[in-house]
């Protein structure tokens, strides 16, 4: 399902977001070296979300080409350029559920990626807590190739949705809010898809862990 591109319904919150917003003004006003300044900032957070989604480095880099060609096209859409990040994040998802549907498959993930790049959000107590089983503390099990293979799979296996929701999550620190935007669905349902995902993966790399 294609998430609707509407950049005024996210609101960004990072530090960057002040510049994002100089910078999109400044397109907006006909300097197109703005946008290539842009391109620059963001060009890396794009290309390793993507990768994450597909575990493809070819398919990301053209997804990733494809999302800022997308971006410039809607720009004047864009009533805040402080949400820039986050509509960015949508465009990739929707580029690779199109590519994940017209394939046939579901994109691949490593979970060692997640391991070594993750990073943390600041939570409330009703949203998952990050690795809150002991025996799946990043630290304990980075050094586990074997372990790192098997969840791998694992993860493979999981629905897109709960692969988008997880990512972003885990790796892109978003917040359950932010996600329920990004994705297009309710923060409910966001709440729900990262802790079933947790959970498959718990259960199925149990055994690892006795």
């Amino acid at each position: 399902m294609q998430v609707t591109e509407d950049p005024t319904l996210i609101h960004e919150t990072s530090d960057g977001a002040g510049a994002d917003a100089a910078l999109v003004a400044r397109v907006l006003a006909g300097e197109s070296g703005a946008y290539d300044e842009l391109f620059r900032r963001h060009y890396a957070r794009v290309y390793n979300f993507a990768v994450r989604l597909t575990g493809s480095r070819d398919s990301a880099e053209d997804i990733a080409q494809s999302a800022f060609i997308r971006t410039y096209e809607t720009l004047s859409r864009l009533r805040d350029g402080r949400t820039l990040t986050k509509y960015l994040y949508r465009v990739v998802v929707n580029l690779v559920r199109d590519r994940a549907k017209s394939a046939r498959r579901k994109p691949w993930i490593g979970f060692a990626d997640l391991l070594g790049k993750g990073r943390a959000s600041e939570q409330s107590s009703d949203e998952p807590a990050e690795f809150a089983d002991p025996g799946m503390d990043p630290a304990r099990i980075a050094g586990d190739r074997a372990f790192q293979k098997a969840l791998e799979e694992q993860i493979a296996s999981l629905p897109m949705d709960f692969r988008e929701a997880f990512v972003l999550h885990h790796v892109e620190g978003l917040d359950i809010r932010q996600i329920a935007e990004v994705v297009g669905a309710p923060e409910g349902t966001v709440k729900s898809r990262i802790g079933r995902a947790r959970k498959r993966l718990a259960e199925a790399v149990g055994p690892w862990m006795e």
